[in-house]
C-alpha cells in the first residue's frame, strides 16, 4: 500500500512539474506567436491591396459599419473591413478583409482585396490545415483563388454549384468553404451598401489607428 501511495505521489509531481513547464514555455512563446501572425496578416493584406494599386505607400484602416452583418459567426470569427488609400488622399480605392470557412479538416482564412465596384481584385491563403497534397494545394493561386479575381459576390460559385469556378481535383470540400467564403464576405459588404456609388459608411466611423 505505501508502495502504491509512494508510486501515486511521484507521478502526481511528475504531472504537476510537466504541467508548470508547460505554462511557463506557454506563457514564453504566446506573445511570439501573436506578433508572428500579426506580421503575416499585415504581410498579406499588403500583398493582397497592391492589386488595387502596386504602390508601397498604400494605407489601411479599419471601419466600424454598423449595419454590416457577420457571416462567420459559425467561425467564430468577425468580418472586418479594412479600408485601402493612398495618402495624403484619405479616400477609399478599395477593401481588403479576410474570409473564414470551415473545410474539410482546419477553418481557412483567406485575405481578399476588392475594388469599389465589389469585384475581387487580389486573393491569398493566409492559414489553412487541410490534407497535405490534396486540400493543402489551396496555398497555390492557380489551383483556385486566381479564379476569384474580377468576380463580384454573386458570380463566387463553383460550378457544382451553378458557377463557373472548377473545384480543385478531389478537394470539393475545400474549394467550396474558400468560395463561399469568400462570396459571403463580399455579399454582406454589398449589402452594407460599401459597393453602391454613395458609400453607406462616413469616414467619421473609422476606428483610430492603422492595421
Amino acid at each position: 500500500m505505501i508502495e502504491m501511495l509512494k508510486l501515486g505521489l511521484v507521478l502526481m509531481l511528475v504531472a504537476l512539474i510537466a504541467a508548470v513547464a508547460l505554462s511557463l514555455v506557454n506563457s514564453r512563446t504566446a506573445p511570439l506567436i501573436e506578433i508572428q501572425q500579426e506580421l503575416e496578416k499585415q504581410n498579406a493584406m499588403s500583398e493582397a491591396a497592391a492589386s488595387l494599386m502596386p504602390d508601397d505607400s498604400l494605407a489601411f484602416d479599419s471601419l466600424s459599419i454598423d449595419n454590416l452583418e457577420n457571416p462567420y459567426a459559425s467561425c467564430d470569427e468577425l468580418l472586418q473591413v479594412v479600408k485601402v488609400f493612398l495618402p495624403p488622399d484619405t479616400s477609399r480605392i478599395g477593401y481588403v478583409f479576410i474570409a473564414y470557412g470551415k473545410g474539410y479538416s482546419s477553418t481557412i482564412q483567406t485575405m481578399v482585396a476588392t475594388r469599389m465596384d465589389g469585384r475581387v481584385s487580389g486573393t491569398i491563403i493566409l492559414n489553412q490545415q487541410e490534407t497535405p497534397g490534396l486540400g493543402a494545394n489551396i496555398v497555390k493561386p492557380s489551383r483556385l483563388i486566381d479564379h476569384l479575381i474580377g468576380m463580384n459576390g454573386q458570380e463566387c460559385l463553383l460550378k457544382k454549384d451553378g458557377g463557373t469556378i472548377d473545384a480543385m481535383t478531389g478537394c470539393t470540400i475545400t474549394s467550396r468553404t474558400v468560395v463561399n467564403s469568400v462570396r459571403q464576405g463580399l455579399e454582406d459588404m454589398n449589402e452594407a451598401g460599401l459597393f453602391s456609388d454613395e458609400i453607406a459608411v462616413d469616414e467619421e466611423h473609422t476606428e483610430g489607428g492603422s492595421e
